[in-house]
């Protein structure tokens, strides 16, 4: 038989809810819910359930704007930027071939 839950969809959407809102920066996820759940009068384990599958991602994961964040945000940033120089390089090397093109036109046909 299936499990019967006591909690109706809105008392769990809302208790995800406040626990996202209320977690500190650098807070996990399981001791926001150990500190939240007393209030709701429920289990931590229930209600870190209940994030884990409504929040996208870890919820305990490292904290916005931790070192490991900083090096993967900056480790795609240089990546972004090689690629960049590449596409300039190309684009410059291409006007420069049109350019000439240009100027080696315009010195064969003189201008009426």
């Amino acid at each position: 038989m299936p499990k019967v839950s006591g909690y109706t969809p809105e008392f769990k959407d809302q208790a995800v809810r406040l626990v996202v809102a209320e977690q500190g920066p650098d807070e996990s996820g399981h001791a926001a819910c150990d500190r939240l759940a007393p209030r709701l009068h429920m289990n931590p384990s229930t209600l870190y359930g209940w994030v884990k599958k409504a929040v996208p991602g870890p919820v305990s994961g490292h904290a916005p704007g931790s070192v490991e964040e900083l090096r993967a945000a900056n480790a795609q940033l240089r990546k972004e930027n090689r690629e960049l120089a590449r596409a300039n390089e190309i684009l410059q090397a291409a006007a420069s071939f049109f350019g000439a093109e240009l100027d080696r036109q315009s010195k064969r046909s003189p201008r009426s």
